[in-house]
This record gives C-alpha cells, sequence and structure tokens, in this order.
C-alpha cells in the first residue's frame, strides 16, 4: 500500500500544487460562466496550466524514480489509472456541454471518493475514510446545484479536501526540519 508517510515531502507539494491547479482552473471555469465572459476557457484556461505543469511534474517524475516506482507496483494502479481517466473525461464532458454540468462533475467528485478507498486498500485509516466521505459529500452538494455554480463547489472541493491538508502537512513538516536544524 502506499502510506503517506513513506511519500516524500517533496511529493506532497507537488500533489499540494496540483491540487491549487485545479482549484484555478475550476474557479475560472465558473467566473467564465457565470459572467459569460468571451473567452475560450479550454484553451486559455485549462490546455495551458495543464501542460505547463504537467512538464514540470514529469521533469520532477523523472527525477524521483523511487516514488514513481512504489506507484507503479501498487496493487491497483490500473484500477486507479483507469478511475482517474474516467474522471478526466468526466471533466471534459462537463467543459464541453452546456448543461448537465453537475451530473458530471457529481460523478467525477464520486470517483474522487472511490479513489481515496482503493489507494489504501486494506490499510483503510480513519483520514482516508474521512477523505473519501468528504469527496461523497461533495458530490452530493454539486448534484444539487445549477450549472455554472457546480464549477465553484468542485474548485472548493479541491481546495479543501485536496489543497489544505497536503499544504498544511507540507508546512508542519519543513517547520519540522527547520526547528530540528535550529537546536
Amino acid at each position: 500500500m502506499i502510506h503517506h508517510s513513506k511519500i516524500s515531502n517533496r511529493s506532497n507539494f507537488i500533489l499540494a500544487l496540483w491540487s491549487l491547479l485545479f482549484t484555478k482552473c475550476f474557479t475560472l471555469e465558473y467566473l467564465v460562466r457565470h459572467y459569460e465572459a468571451p473567452i475560450n476557457s479550454i484553451s486559455y484556461v485549462w490546455i495551458l496550466s495543464i501542460t505547463m505543469a504537467g512538464v514540470a511534474t514529469l521533469v520532477y517524475a523523472n527525477i524521483q524514480t523511487e516514488v514513481r516506482t512504489k506507484l507503479l507496483k501498487h496493487p491497483n494502479f490500473l484500477v486507479v489509472l483507469a478511475l482517474a481517466l474516467l474522471i478526466v473525461i468526466l471533466v471534459v464532458k462537463s467543459l464541453l456541454s452546456v448543461g448537465e454540468v453537475s451530473h458530471s462533475l457529481a460523478l467525477a467528485a464520486t470517483v474522487l471518493s472511490i479513489i481515496q478507498l482503493l489507494m489504501h486498500g486494506k490499510d483503510l485509516k480513519p483520514r482516508a475514510i474521512g477523505i473519501s466521505i468528504c469527496w461523497f459529500v461533495a458530490a452530493l452538494a454539486i448534484l444539487n446545484t445549477t450549472q455554472p455554480q457546480a464549477f465553484l463547489f468542485f474548485a472548493m472541493s479541491v481546495c479543501i479536501i485536496s489543497f489544505l491538508p497536503r499544504f498544511a502537512q507540507f508546512v508542519s513538516l519543513r517547520r519540522g526540519k527547520l526547528d530540528s536544524q535550529a537546536s
């Protein structure tokens, strides 16, 4: 199983940055749709952001071969990868459609809930179960919103459920290292 304690501090920081990137993208998508801005958000928000972050992550992944090897050996790797691709399809569907956005994003949040459980397998901890429940509650909230607000709810969910805990963990680990170096 993949244990958060075994993933390096840098990997946790990369995941936090990706969460922040998706928070930004979904928030901008909400603003573009809510204010009906004449902007092609797929080109100017999504593709540019994900391409630049993807290149940076690939460069980092080539440096961090140990972490990549652990992820590839995970027993549920292919299932998690397939579900991640389903999330990509659902998000793209929601970006391209005018209606039914909340259904696609709610299903994506539900899949994120399932992924959280699969990543921990038999080694489920209360934290993983809590995060899974949070994604399921987010899915219900997103399902009960209107079309442009679904993007904002998804953005807030990514920020609250994924970015903030990882960033707080990163900061506490950095403080612990700085305190031990000062002693």
